[in-house]
């Protein structure tokens, strides 16, 4: 429910009608006369308790339009309120969701936005690797910096795989695995324990409780399963 502050009952009143009636135009139009705490207040309520609680085909048809209207004003907000309604009856293969994402592929800004908020309530390896494909972020290398935010299984299995795509690059995995130890959580060190040995690097420091025989190491690239039963997670 949406803050006492953050309510105006003229303004909710005409934003429902707006909405109800899918008057697109008629809302851009509205939300360009409000002076601009009117128009914070218009935000929250769109994103907050009108758009949250709208049908889905509503739902998107709003999303769309206002972030390509104005993202930096909608995009955060709109987000949140997608967050709390994805697997309930939304879904990140609805059309409107790839609609969204081919509208914003091409402003970096806002791509990064959308990953930070949306990957960390994935709970499944196709889920990640979809939003990466819809958002253009192609290529393995691209997605360590988000997956090293997130301490989960599906992003940790996505990050060791990402990993062999820069091993080339010695000094970097070196201060990735350095940075997954300083994460703390007993799943970012078995994952740095898991680097450590699967890529020889020898140069990190630690003491480390998951110790994998080469046949183990080996097992993991296999598949998702045998990467979680080697985590011992």
């Amino acid at each position: 429910m949406i803050s006492d502050k953050h309510y105006n009952r003229e303004i909710f009143n005409k934003l429902q009608v707006l909405v109800t009636s899918r008057d697109v135009e008629g809302l851009f139009v509205y939300l360009t006369s409000l002076s601009n705490a009117e128009f914070r207040t218009a935000g929250y309520l769109l994103g907050e308790r009108i758009l949250f609680d709208a049908d889905k085909e509503t739902f998107w048809i709003f999303f769309d339009k206002l972030v390509t209207w104005n993202s930096k004003a909608f995009l955060v907000t709109l987000l949140k309120s997608l967050s709390q309604r994805l697997d309930a009856d939304l879904s990140l293969y609805d059309d409107g969701f790839q609609e969204f994402c081919r509208a914003i592929s091409s402003n970096p800004i806002d791509v990064q936005k959308t990953l930070l908020r949306l990957i960390p309530i994935q709970h499944e390896v196709a889920q990640i690797k979809h939003l990466f494909r819809l958002l253009g972020v192609d290529q393995p290398s691209d997605w360590i910096p988000y997956l090293l935010k997130n301490s989960n299984m599906p992003c940790s299995f996505l990050l060791f795989n990402s990993l062999r795509y820069v091993e080339h690059d010695r000094p970097y995995l070196i201060r990735l695995t350095n940075f997954l130890i300083k994460k703390g959580d007993g799943l970012s060190f078995n994952l740095a324990s898991l680097v450590k040995s699967y890529f020889g690097l020898t140069e990190v420091k630690g003491t480390f409780s998951l110790n994998l025989k080469p046949y183990e190491l080996a097992r993991i690239e296999l598949s998702y399963e045998a990467f979680c039963d080697a985590m011992k997670f």
